[in-house]
């Protein structure tokens, strides 16, 4: 991304505050591990979204002045005895460069800032982002910054800004769309890569060797989430991440897999045959799972509901495991049928955005439907992401080999 998207991610935030209104958002920082060992730094979303920087200890302080924007970036300046040991820090060029933002300040000078921010008038309104999955269990920076600034300013009124960021992080510019786009063509380069080299005999984890060496082979060093890559009754685990199991003849695997390009997400999911074709039993039931995605795929366009994927998967799933005298009665088809089929796609993989408004353009989000028929010993996922249209919606995924045709004829051990 170049800074005009940030720019205009942090001017779009602006149109939603009032006059004198401040926003602050963190970057947030590394994790201990163990001793003295951190866990891999991983930037704030909603702080990346509206300033391009990938950095620790970082803060955005946006105040609103009349038509006004007052932006200070305040950052961990440049501190050679300590890169020594920990790496390079950005330069404050390259954070202006980055981010669009010329007031930069040491990273120790943010809370004397704020002090005399807030203590100049008796009213004020202070947005933090909190945004935590289950905020009644969760310890943040906003959390514990929330409770200092209500005990030091008492007339300082807090908001959440979280709504707000994701209103916007949910529908996609064409920039973003042009990186999952991007990130989309890796993705399948290392799919393609798993069904041509998948055998019987071979180990989970050599098969995630292999798709991790593809992504490699494209410049990216990290998945979009940890791979699922399971064979076998391992593929009733939805989130299986031990990947030490042997793959055994005759059976499927599945991989859950993504790649990123420019911190954007791809969440894909393709099954196919240990020994390079599908059995009577296990195409059956991927067909029934094919027809579901594409009929889901078929509804999608603005105005429909959330509800709309899941409600046509489990019909068309039913009707399906019905004619192969699976079930009786539409009762059981939670059985067979475990999980949603949507969520969004993004700089998270299950990004934010919210189900409660229907369906709207220039969104993107999976078309995963999972069958899971444990008294035949069969688990598959087939999961795609969408661009949803004027009219209808785009298969992002749809170069991947999908078909039992297309991916039967990739594989070299049949």
């Amino acid at each position: 991304m170049n800074k005009e998207f940030y720019v205009e991610n942090r001017r779009k935030m602006a149109a939603r505050m009032s006059d004198g209104d401040v926003m602050l958002f963190f970057s947030g920082r590394h994790v201990r591990k163990t001793a003295d060992e951190d866990y891999s730094y991983f930037t704030n979303r909603n702080f990346l979204f509206l300033t391009g920087i990938k950095q620790e200890q970082s803060a955005l302080v946006i105040q609103k002045r009349d038509v006004d924007l007052s932006e200070s970036l305040f950052v961990l300046k440049p501190e050679l005895a300590r890169e020594i040991w920990t790496g390079r820090r950005f330069t404050l060029d390259e954070i202006t460069a980055f981010s669009g933002i010329e007031r930069i300040d040491d990273i120790n000078n943010l809370q004397k800032s704020l002090d005399k921010l807030l203590s100049s008038r008796s009213a004020i309104t202070l947005w933090l982002c909190f945004d935590a999955l289950v905020p009644e269990d969760a310890v943040s920076l906003e959390q514990d910054f929330a409770k200092t600034i209500q005990q030091k300013y008492p007339h300082v009124v807090i908001h959440n800004s979280y709504p707000l960021v994701c209103s916007l992080r949910k529908i996609k510019t064409p920039e973003e769309i042009d990186a999952i786009r991007k990130g989309m063509k890796i993705t399948e380069a290392g799919i393609r890569r798993l069904i041509q080299i998948a055998k019987p005999g071979m180990m989970e984890y050599e098969l995630e060797a292999e798709f991790n060496h593809e992504l490699a082979l494209h410049g990216q060093r990290h998945t979009a989430f940890p791979s699922i890559i399971a064979s076998g009754e391992r593929n009733f685990y939805l989130h299986y991440s031990q990947l030490y199991g042997r793959v055994g003849d005759g059976e499927l695997i599945l991989s859950d897999v993504g790649a990123t390009y420019d911190e954007y997400c791809t969440d894909i999911s393709r099954v196919f045959p240990a020994d390079g074709h599908f059995s009577e039993k296990q195409a059956a039931i991927y067909n029934i799972a094919f027809e579901a995605n594409r009929a889901v795929m078929d509804q999608v366009r603005p105005g429909v509901p959330f509800t709309m994927p899941n409600q046509v998967c489990k019909g068309v799933c039913f009707k399906g495991l019905k004619a192969l005298g699976i079930l009786n009665d539409f009762s059981q088809i939670s059985q067979y049928v475990w999980h949603g089929v949507t969520h969004h796609v993004g700089l998270d993989t299950h990004d934010v955005g919210g189900y409660d408004d229907p369906m709207a353009e220039n969104m993107v989000f999976t078309v995963d439907v999972g069958i899971y028929v444990r008294e035949w010993g069969i688990g598959l996922r087939i999961e795609d992401n969408v661009l949803v249209k004027a009219n209808g919606c785009e298969n992002l995924s749809a170069s991947i080999p999908t078909t039992i045709e297309e991916i039967e004829s990739l594989m070299v051990c049949n």
